[in-house]
C-alpha cells in the first residue's frame, strides 16, 4: 500500500521540482502482521500532507517519505519531512484544528484550513496518533502511526 501511494504523487512533486524520495526500514514483525484500515481515507491523510509539503517547499526542495513498523504495541509509522519554510513554534501546536491558518507568509498559497484536522480524524478513527515537528525556516515533519495486529 504505502509503495502504490507513494507512486502515486511522484509525478506532483517532479512538476514541482521538488526530489520525493522513499525509506522503508526493514520490519522486525516479519509477515505475520495485518493493518485493517480503510484505504480511501489513509489516501486522503497521506495526499493532505503531502500536497502541504508539495506546496510550501521550494522548487529544488526536498520531500523524504519514511515508513516503519515500531514493536510493541505493534503500529505503522508514515513519517513526511521537508525543506522547505517550516511552522513557527507558536502555530505549531494549532495546525490540526478545523480552519486554522499559520501565518500569513503560509496562507498566501490557499487552502481552507481542513486538510490536516481531516487527517487528524481520520487518523484516530482508525485508532492512530498525528503529530508534527518543525522550525520555521527549517522544514517541518508530519507524521502518522496506524496500529498493526499479529495475525
Amino acid at each position: 500500500m504505502v509503495c502504490q501511494l507513494f507512486a502515486k504523487y511522484e509525478l506532483d512533486a517532479a512538476n514541482a521540482g521538488i526530489t520525493y524520495t522513499l525509506d522503508m526500514s526493514p520490519s522486525d514483525g516479519g509477515d505475520d502482521l495485518l493493518l485493517t484500515v480503510d484505504t480511501d481515507r489513509i489516501e486522503q491523510v497521506y495526499a493532505n500532507i503531502l500536497y502541504n509539503a508539495i506546496k510550501f517547499t521550494a522548487r529544488g526542495g526536498f520531500i523524504n517519505v519514511f515508513v516503519t513498523i515500531r514493536p510493541e504495541p505493534f503500529e505503522l509509522v508514515v513519517r513526511v519531512t521537508d525543506t522547505g519554510v517550516g511552522i513557527s513554534e507558536e502555530d505549531l501546536p494549532h495546525i490540526f484544528e478545523r480552519f486554522y491558518k499559520v501565518s500569513k507568509s503560509r496562507s498566501t498559497s490557499g487552502g481552507s484550513g481542513l486538510g490536516l484536522a481531516i487527517a487528524k480524524e481520520i487518523v484516530q478513527y482508525h485508532g492512530g496518533q498525528i503529530w508534527a515537528e518543525s522550525r520555521l525556516g527549517k522544514g517541518c515533519s508530519i507524521s502518522f502511526s496506524l496500529p498493526v495486529h499479529r495475525i
